[in-house]
């Protein structure tokens, strides 16, 4: 084997290491979404940061804010970033994924809108940018974040809640966003002052939401109401999957990520 041919091979073995070595996106346990983007001025500001958590979840990460976060290790997770160029005619977003040394594993296609209005515009880019992460099929492990994402709530009387035929404890999530998905459609639970407030997403629609109803825990029970003022029971369970006693049976909304 001459020299040429040596060195070739070489370089392949050298690149087949380096390709065999590298970990995945799946290898990582979660992804860090910042609270607030450096091109803005406030916290979550058009709702684009918790858009960005929930899209994330979707395509298979485990997506967190920093306050969110339990103690992990910070070279177990990845972060996510977002650079932006707002023109006359385009605004442009592109998905920046990074490893806790700032080295860039991914960046997603630039994603368009030509929608005038900022947070629509802003909206419908990043929706577009997050294409590119649909053929990925990232899964990220889950975290073990048990006392993180589960909270027994107490009544107004210091007791555990108790839901019929369940835990005696009521779980809840504590996230105040939180990816859902049942009968192929994908679901956002936030979590508000009085309760948590269901959406489907329903591309096309103003914020790419529709509400479909509200949640209420209240003297150890959890309570659903439809957009129609149906009244329903309603339960998560210990993976915080939530159930909707219907007429016709449960209705089951799994968690897609803490």
């Amino acid at each position: 084997m001459n020299s040429k041919n040596i060195a070739i091979t070489v370089l392949f073995l050298i690149s087949s290491f380096i390709g065999f070595s590298q970990k995945t996106m799946s290898d990582y346990s979660y992804i860090e979404v910042p609270e607030v983007y450096e091109f803005l001025q406030k916290k979550d500001q058009y709702q684009l940061n918790s858009l960005t958590k929930f899209l994330f979840n979707k395509y298979g990460f485990n997506a967190y804010f920093s306050n969110e976060l339990p103690n992990v290790k910070k070279c177990d997770g990845l972060y996510a970033d977002l650079e932006t160029h707002l023109g006359f005619t385009y605004t442009k977003i592109v998905v920046v994924v990074k490893d806790c040394n700032g080295v860039e594993l991914y960046r997603s296609a630039e994603g368009r809108s030509k929608l005038k209005d900022y947070k629509k515009t802003y909206h419908q880019a990043l929706r577009n940018a997050f294409a590119s992460f649909e053929g990925l099929g990232v899964a990220q492990k889950k975290l073990d974040v048990t006392d993180a994402s589960i909270a027994p709530a107490t009544s107004v009387n210091g007791g555990d809640m108790v839901t019929p035929g369940h835990s005696s404890n009521v779980y809840v999530p504590t996230a105040r966003f939180s990816g859902y998905a049942s009968d192929g459609m994908s679901y956002l639970l936030r979590k508000t002052a009085s309760g948590y407030s269901l959406f489907q997403e329903v591309i096309g629609v103003e914020d790419d939401l529709v509400r479909v109803g509200t949640l209420a825990v209240e003297n150890g029970n959890v309570m659903f109401e439809d957009v129609n003022g149906s009244v329903s029971k309603a339960y998560f369970d210990t993976n915080l999957s939530l159930f909707i006693k219907l007429p016709s049976g449960d209705k089951k909304y799994e968690l897609v990520a803490n």
